[in-house]
């Protein structure tokens, strides 16, 4: 998984997961926290492998370095995985993914 640095990565918005715990979207920024949604929270946690730095300004100011910084990294990760045997990706996926969600 390949994420941009100012990226956020959850199931459920902060609004939603506040209205759930505490019964008011009010307290969205304490569950925005509390669900550690940024790419270097990610990261810590292993949803995210790589974080790509993006351009000076932020993605939005430069589509094209970002789709640049994207595309180098998209490539040089596929070419490590076509070395690899298909029996050996499918098990790694599955352990990876088996092994999300414990948290202490």
């Amino acid at each position: 998984m390949i994420a941009l640095e100012h990226a956020v990565y959850s199931v459920i918005s902060p609004e939603g997961c506040a209205s759930i715990l505490w019964r008011t979207p009010d307290q969205a920024a304490t569950a925005a926290l509390a669900m550690k949604m940024t790419a270097a929270d990610q990261a810590a946690l292993g949803v995210i492998d790589l974080i790509v730095e993006g351009p000076p300004g932020g993605a939005q100011a430069d589509p094209q370095a970002t789709a640049a910084r994207l595309k180098a990294v998209i490539v040089a990760q596929l070419e490590v995985l076509e070395a690899r045997p298909l029996d050996e990706l499918v098990e790694a996926r599955y352990r990876r993914y088996r092994s999300l969600g414990p948290y202490a």
